[in-house]
């Protein structure tokens, strides 16, 4: 083989490698079956990043064990990374670089005689289009959804909005977490979530609208009222599979 054709077959196999490489995060010495979020990036633009935190009492096969915050995960446009979490991690991602919608994920499969994963989805802090859910199709235990978050939070405002009177719809925008026009054409353009929120939003994007994730009373904090504290039980997933995965759209 010639030189050249030497040449031009390493640097292929180098850039094959780099690209493999490239789109695999986490713990190095990762198992074949241990814990693995894919995190896809649906998006052709945007770039999407991740905060990853880490319980301090996680083992040293987990994935930054003991370090809290750990360095940021982040997803190229049209990408998909493989993020190895190593045995028995417990922590949480958060889209938008901590500002988005926080998904915190339990793999200590801590249920006698069966493993299970355990999931949620909280807005307390932040809102995005995210999703997180089993990689495989997998239900929850009691057969319901399987997928936290929400795809396109807009839409999901939107379709409860109209169903409120005129004046409720007011109160919403005088927020300033809701935008939009009031009435039974009104429309919603843009909404948002923050810790700051009143009690009046959190009902709305909780109860009325219906989200799918914890939107002010999940397990980080909370402020509790007598219905977001009952819809609270909907929104512990856990299903019997090692591999979950975050969708951004």
């Amino acid at each position: 083989m010639h030189s050249f054709a030497i040449f031009a077959a390493v640097a292929t196999l180098f850039s094959f490698f780099s690209a493999v490489l490239a789109d695999t995060q986490g713990v190095a010495n990762y198992s074949p079956d241990g814990p693995l979020i894919n995190l896809i990036n649906t998006s052709p633009t945007q770039t999407h990043v991740y905060k990853v935190e880490g319980n301090a009492d996680n083992p040293p096969t987990a994935y930054g064990a003991g370090e809290g915050s750990l360095p940021a995960a982040t997803v190229l446009p049209g990408e998909t990374v493989k993020f190895h979490l190593g045995q028995g991690f417990i922590g949480a991602f958060t889209a938008k670089n901590g500002e988005g919608s926080r998904f915190e994920v339990n793999f200590r499969g801590d249920s006698p005689g069966e493993y299970k994963t355990w999931y949620n989805s909280d807005m307390q802090f932040g809102m995005s289009d995210t999703t997180l859910g089993p990689a495989h199709g997998d239900k929850q235990i009691n057969g319901k959804e399987s997928l936290a978050g929400e795809q396109d939070c807009l839409a999901k405002a939107n379709s409860a909005w109209t169903t409120m009177d005129v004046g409720t719809q007011q109160e919403l925008l005088d927020t300033g977490y809701l935008e939009g026009t009031t009435g039974e054409d009104g429309v919603l353009t843009s909404v948002h979530m923050d810790k700051q929120a009143d009690d009046k939003v959190v009902d709305f994007f909780q109860n009325i609208a219906e989200f799918n994730a914890y939107v002010h009373s999940g397990s980080v904090m909370g402020k509790q009222t007598s219905k977001t504290g009952a819809a609270a039980d909907r929104f512990s997933w856990s299903v019997k599979t090692k591999e979950l995965t975050i969708t951004g759209y």
